[in-house]
């Protein structure tokens, strides 16, 4: 398989994919979309919320808010050393914590403030929610890495798609990311996904044996056909 990249920026990748087949390009596809893991925040704790919106609905758009994930330095939640979830490189927190004085207040994504530096809102313009005038927001968010197969706010893609060619094995790919990580980074980290699960696959077949029989007992005639 060969991949030629064409256009690249931060959040878009367009390449040239040749060599193979459709499957192997959609397996690609639906792994970006299903495999590659990124921060989100999956647990709020809400102290105060004067706002209209209920509790679950405030939490579930903060969840769906992209955070700029660091390579390498959290694990995924479904990771062996993540099963207890207390373990210091399997979640960060965030916190909100903000006040409306004589006029009602617009709580904006920037708002989220980050124990870890590295992590932050991909973009601070995100509408969260409402609050009327002298009152207080306040909650924590545990953010986790999570992947696309256990839900659509771990995707770390909002494109993720591919097109023919007049040749055959050629196809055109299109990745846009959510900006959580860069689409070159997203698409690097789907290959080498497939290329571990392709191996564990490999090293997981066994042949069974096959008994070697001589000329005489493979040419003779009267034995039993199998």
């Amino acid at each position: 398989m060969k991949v030629e990249v064409l256009r690249l920026s931060e959040d878009y990748l367009e390449a040239m994919i040749s060599g193979c087949s459709e499957a192997l390009v959609n397996a690609i596809r639906r792994t970006i979309l299903e495999e590659v893991p990124v921060l989100a925040i999956h647990e709020v704790y809400v102290f105060e919320n004067p706002g209209p919106m209920f509790d679950e609905v405030l939490s579930h758009r903060l969840g769906l808010i992209p955070l700029k994930t660091p390579v390498g330095k959290y694990l995924p939640m479904d990771s062996p050393e993540c099963a207890e979830g207390s373990g210091e490189k399997c979640f960060t927190t965030l916190s909100l914590d903000v006040s409306a004085r004589d006029e009602p207040l617009t709580v904006y994504s920037k708002d989220l403030v980050c124990k870890d530096a590295d992590v932050y809102p991909v973009y601070g313009n995100i509408p969260i929610t409402k609050i009327p005038p002298n009152t207080r927001l306040r909650l924590e968010a545990i953010a986790r890495m999570g992947r696309g197969r256990m839900h659509a706010k771990w995707q770390p893609a909002s494109l993720a798609t591919y097109s023919f060619t007049e040749k055959p094995g050629v196809f055109v790919f299109k990745l846009e990311s959510t900006g959580a990580l860069p689409a070159l980074e997203v698409f690097k980290q789907a290959l080498q996904i497939l290329r571990d699960k392709f191996k564990t696959l490999m090293d997981s077949v066994s042949l069974p044996e096959v008994e070697e029989r001589g000329g005489e007992e493979s040419a003779g005639g009267g034995g039993e056909v199998c």
